[in-house]
This record gives C-alpha cells, sequence and structure tokens, in this order.
C-alpha cells in the first residue's frame, strides 16, 4: 500500500473527510447547538488554514463593529478585518431572506468583500454583493464535492499565509504573548492598590479591620452584593459571553474582561493559597498538556509566567472559553482557605 503523501492540501482534505465523519456521526448535537457546531466542525478548517482562533490578533471571535456582530471576524498583519465567517447550527438554510441581510450587513459595516455563511458542511462564499444580486460566488459542499476542489478553494481564499508573512506571524505572537504578561502584571498591580486604598479607608475609619480585606471590601462596596454571580459548575457553554466579575472562594472579587482571566486568577490564587501543588499539574481540559508547568511553551503558545517557592512557572492560558471555565474549576481544587469558602462564581456581561 502506497505511503500517503502529506501536504498543506492533504492535512486539509483529511480534515475535511474528518469534519464531514464527525457532522454524521453527531448530527443529532450539531443541529441544535451552533456553538457545537463551531467546535467541532469549523474550528478545525480556520485553525488548519493557518487561523489561530486562540490569537485575537489574527482571529476576533464574536467581533461587535456598529450594530452587527460577527462570529468570526479574520484580520490581517496590520490588524484590519479581511474575511467575516458567519457560523449556523448544522443543517439550517442558509439561503433565509434575513441571513443574508446579515452579511450585506456584515459586508458594509466591516467594509470588506468577502463573506463566508457556513454550517459546518456547507459554505456559501460571498464576494461581490451587488443591490438584488445575493447569489452566492460559490457553494461548497463537504458531502457531495471532492474534498481536493473544496480544499484548493478555501486555500486560494482565505489561508492565512496570504495575510499574515512569516515573519509577521512570528512577531505577532511574540507580541500577543507580551500583551499576555503585561495584561497579568496589571491585574496584579490592580489588586494591591486596591487592597492598598482599603488599608488606608479602614486606617482612618471607625472600625478596625476584621476578617479578610476582601469581606471589608464587600461591606464598604455594597453594589457588589447587588450583583448576580453564576457558579461556575453551573456554567454550561460560555462561547460568545464575557465575564464581568469573578468571585474567588474566599469570596474577594475582581473585575474581569475575559475567559483567560478568570484563568488566570484561579491559578494565582491556588499557588498563593497552597504551597504544595505538584508541578506539572496536567490540565484537566482533555488536551495532553500541563496546566502549570516549569517548561516554557512554544512561541505562539499563550502563557503567564509566576514564580512559585522560588521558581518561575508558567500558565497555559492557550484555550477557549469553556476550557478556560473548566480548568479554573480543576486548579481551585487545589486552593486551600482559611475560614468559610464560597463557591467559585462569574457575573455574566448582559
Amino acid at each position: 500500500m502506497p505511503a500517503h503523501f502529506q501536504s498543506p492540501l492533504s492535512n486539509l482534505c483529511d480534515v475535511l473527510n474528518q469534519i464531514r465523519d464527525s457532522a454524521k456521526l453527531y448530527q443529532t448535537t450539531l443541529t441544535k447547538n451552533e456553538s457545537s457546531t463551531r467546535a467541532v466542525l469549523i474550528d478545525p478548517i480556520l485553525r488548519t488554514l493557518g487561523w489561530d482562533t486562540a490569537n485575537t490578533y489574527m482571529v476576533e471571535i464574536e467581533k461587535t463593529q456598529g450594530q452587527v456582530r460577527a462570529d468570526y471576524a479574520l484580520k490581517d498583519s496590520n490588524g484590519a478585518v479581511r474575511i467575516i465567517v458567519e457560523a449556523k447550527a448544522l443543517g439550517t438554510n442558509l439561503f433565509q431572506a434575513d441571513l443574508l441581510m446579515s452579511l450585506v450587513k456584515y459586508a458594509f459595516q466591516f467594509q470588506i468583500d468577502d463573506v463566508f455563511l457556513t454550517d459546518g458542511l456547507i459554505w456559501h462564499h460571498y464576494s461581490n454583493f451587488q443591490p438584488k444580486n445575493n447569489t452566492p460566488t460559490k457553494v461548497l459542499n463537504l458531502t457531495t464535492d471532492n474534498p481536493v476542489e473544496v480544499a484548493v478553494y478555501l486555500v486560494q481564499q482565505f489561508d492565512a499565509a496570504r495575510f499574515w508573512p512569516i515573519d509577521n506571524r512570528e512577531n505577532v505572537d511574540v507580541l500577543a504573548q507580551r500583551v499576555e504578561q503585561l495584561v497579568n502584571t496589571v491585574a496584579t498591580l490592580e489588586r494591591l492598590i486596591k487592597l492598598q486604598a482599603l488599608d488606608n479607608q479602614l486606617a482612618g475609619g471607625t472600625q478596625p479591620l476584621k476578617g479578610s480585606a476582601s469581606q471589608e471590601v464587600l461591606r464598604i462596596l455594597p453594589s457588589y452584593q447587588n450583583l448576580t454571580f453564576t457558579d461556575l459548575t453551573n456554567l454550561k457553554d460560555v462561547t460568545g459571553k464575557r465575564p464581568a466579575y469573578f468571585r474567588l472562594p474566599d469570596n474577594s472579587i475582581i473585575v474581569v474582561k475575559r475567559w483567560k482571566d478568570v484563568l488566570r486568577e484561579s491559578c494565582k490564587f491556588a499557588l498563593a493559597t497552597n504551597a504544595v501543588i505538584p508541578i506539572p499539574l496536567p490540565d484537566r481540559a482533555g488536551r495532553k498538556i500541563a496546566l502549570l508547568s516549569l517548561i516554557r511553551p512554544a512561541t505562539g503558545i499563550a502563557y503567564v509566567t509566576e514564580y512559585y517557592n522560588g521558581q518561575e512557572i508558567f500558565m497555559y492560558v492557550n484555550y477557549d472559553a469553556n476550557n478556560c471555565v473548566l480548568n479554573a474549576l480543576h486548579i481551585l481544587q487545589y486552593a486551600t482557605v482559611s475560614g468559610t469558602k464560597t463557591h467559585p462564581a462569574v457575573v455574566i456581561e448582559a
């Protein structure tokens, strides 16, 4: 039997065949759930084409501009949106009038020519919207079309190499990591500043500091008590949702913007309260990698650097939203809290 010839095109063909099989195997679930369709059928194609869906410099999920919000905004090395991909649950009628109007709005709002609409198996490519002419430029069907022909068209239209020269991709990986580390540093400084302000306020007040500073924050800032928190264990699917506040097991509340922030703060809390966490610590998101490691991740992988027991360690944070939640729960099992322990929870942006 001849060896399988490996090339970027053949790799994409393999992925397309796997997606076709997955669509058949998980059809019942995917026809009811757009986020599952994206994870199982669409994300693998984008990644194979070179688009790092975890790198917001390349792919911005749920990109909002004006009154429209696109599922995937694929950006070039200058940060300009070049392609929009709109995803629907498997089996959705892609010729619905309201969907076509949404695509027209995307093209107008983002000032782009290329918009893709897909249910994971069928891909409609619109490249030049004209009045009274909303016919797709190309329709691809992974079930019936030749996979090589589909792969060739996808590579021609939005392979990441067209928009990201190799040198620029390496540079953006480095830049993304610096930003990730800066976000972590700023978050730490903000907490220190808030605690210092709290100490100053209590020192000049009528009540002494009792218990944890976080409990005093809740007393001083009663508006926090009016927030509606959802336990992390009760979150089923947070794709497309954004956290606003995160409550740690010691009842302290942190302002967050991303699910990566929730994971990062969970790791830092566990490390600060438990001196005997085994490192490397495997993750619990189904990946054969370490959530906490003594080895620096490869270039292009998002991580945060911290010091633990005098050693430099690396937190792996290159997860999607749902896996950030899974791993936050996982690492918080190692946290130790004196006094009353609360469930980790978040406030979801309205």
